[in-house]
């Protein structure tokens, strides 16, 4: 892309030789590794810059850097697409380009997912965007950002939204940086809204699936409640919450955010009241009990030097949470030996008990693909050699050797042959390309490590099973080759479909109607004053 702008592209090689060789003179690699030297790539930098003091061109060419290289991870996930697409004509190539991704990249499934859609959306449709992205002058975040913004506008209209996009983003003489997500958001929808009013108003009713609550652990025994909401119920729950934290004496010791805390906790239970510090009903002894019907797992690893406890989708616990979770909770002990028994009556039947599954997903942690973060909790348990529901023991077993924690995608995956897998004689997982990978190279092994409360027992009790699991993925038996029919379209189909859908939506919405549209179920109670 050319501009009239005064900037110039820059080797990023020369600024940091100096440092790579005086830190490689003091590094040692560590055991099974080595040192590389990566490519040097051209960055976009002002004319200035070579009138800056070396400081500030250290500090600015290493941002530069950074964005380039984070461009170059969405040019391997375009790549990753196009070998999809030219090998397999089977299954969905954005599927098999996330794993790919996400295998190589140690990425999330929706991590790897959102890199290879934004990869697509930048190359295929904003050609020049993506030139900003890898000259280094926007990063990775603006690419998603830009990406998602667009997705929904109309092919025709993209060359000229992408021209504007560029004019708003390109370099000045007053702007030496790129703009922060916040006031890009705010650039990209009034382009968008300019070229397409359509496609913004599509964008607005797409916004509202993004709604989600999540958890997030973090340090102290605390954990972080998100929630994604439209503005009307955020308003509603908040108001609600400071309602209930009037409701406490003068006298409450508790700060502001730890009455509201409580107000939320107020609101899960039903209650119309805040609890007391130790979150029991203030005048009511029995409601704790009442509405808590919840149940919460957690995990003793037996460890005397850690005092505390591992809780199922949060993580661990010091000694103090662990005290007042022990008061009530009810101990279960389970013989390793007896779970991994391949002669056992449980280890011919498919569906594996309640003993073995809470093991299984406290060994594992998460899906043992590399890179996904999805919870064991919310796994399959899947058999490494497949079972015969035919002759049980010809096939595997249901035991804790022979099981794995995979989400359902990479479990879908797996089954189809794209990846196979092993667990190996130390417990670690080792992956190799499945025979209906499209880039198949019998020389790939990628671990993943059981990263569970109960990972010191990964080791399989009976080794021999490791060596038929090898066997099978080796010779491409852990899978059931493609499936057939019933397969949904690919994703890049669905995305067709509901770009689609949802213009068609809005312009409807759109169209003079001349009498007022009708309330939407669940508003009517509510006042816009």
């Amino acid at each position: 892309m050319t501009t009239n702008h005064p900037f110039t592209t820059q080797k990023s090689a020369p600024s940091t030789e100096a440092l790579t060789t005086q830190f490689e003179q003091r590094f040692e690699p560590p055991p099974g590794f080595t040192t590389t030297t990566a490519p040097a790539t051209e960055v976009l930098v002002p004319d200035a810059f070579s009138r800056w003091d070396p400081g500030q061109q250290r500090g600015y060419l290493a941002q530069r850097v950074i964005n380039a290289a984070e461009g170059g991870t969405v040019v391997y996930a375009y790549a990753c697409v196009r070998r999809a697409t030219e090998h397999d004509e089977q299954r969905d190539p954005l599927d098999t380009a996330a794993t790919m991704v996400g295998a190589s990249m140690a990425l999330s499934r929706r991590g790897a997912f959102r890199l290879v859609a934004t990869a697509v959306e930048l190359i295929e449709r904003l050609p020049r965007t993506a030139a900003l992205l890898t000259t280094g002058w926007i990063g990775v975040h603006a690419a998603h950002a830009i990406a998602e913004e667009t997705a929904l506008v109309e092919d025709t209209l993209i060359p000229e939204l992408d021209r504007r996009i560029c004019e708003g983003l390109a370099p000045t003489r007053r702007r030496t940086h790129p703009p922060r997500i916040g006031p890009l958001r705010k650039m990209l929808s009034k382009h968008v809204a300019a070229c397409d009013p359509v496609g913004a108003d599509a964008r607005a009713q797409q916004t509202r699936r993004d709604q989600n609550v999540r958890m997030t652990p973090i340090s102290g025994d605390l954990a972080r409640i998100t929630a994604t909401l439209t503005a009307v119920d955020a308003i509603e729950i908040a108001d609600r919450i400071e309602a209930l934290v009037r409701t406490v004496p003068a006298d409450d010791s508790r700060t502001s955010g730890q009455l509201r805390a409580a107000g939320l906790l107020a609101l899960s239970r039903g209650w119309t009241c805040l609890p007391e510090p130790d979150g029991s009903h203030p005048t009511d002894p029995a409601a704790q009990e009442a509405a808590r019907r919840v149940i919460i797992h957690s995990y003793d690893d037996g460890d005397p030097d850690f005092r505390g406890l591992f809780l199922t989708g949060y993580g661990p616990v010091t000694g103090y949470t662990a005290d007042e979770l022990q008061r009530m909770a009810r101990r279960r002990l389970d013989a390793l030996d007896t779970l991994a028994d391949p002669d056992s009556e449980g280890a011919r039947r498919y569906s594996p008990s309640e003993a073995l599954s809470h093991f299984c997903r406290g060994r594992d942690g998460t899906c043992v693909f590399p890179g996904c973060q999805t919870p064991a909790d919310k796994t399959d348990l899947d058999h490494i050699i497949p079972f015969d529901h035919d002759e049980p023991g010809r096939g595997g077993h249901t035991t804790s050797d022979d099981l794995g924690c995979l989400c359902r995608t990479h479990h879908r995956l797996k089954t189809e042959g794209l990846w196979a897998y092993y667990r190996n004689t130390e417990g670690v997982y080792v992956w190799i390309h499945g025979p209906n990978h499209p880039d198949r190279d019998p020389g790939t092994r990628i671990m993943s490590v059981p990263n569970g409360p109960l990972a010191q027992f990964a080791a399989p009790r009976h080794p021999e099973r490791s060596c038929l699991q090898q066997e099978s993925a080796e010779a491409g038996r852990t899978g059931d080759g493609i499936a057939g029919a019933g397969r949904r379209p690919h994703r890049r189909q669905r995305r067709h479909t509901e770009r689609r859908y949802l213009r068609a939506q809005a312009e409807q919405r759109l169209r003079p109607t001349g009498g007022s549209a009708e309330q939407p179920p669940g508003q009517q109670g509510r006042s816009a004053a």
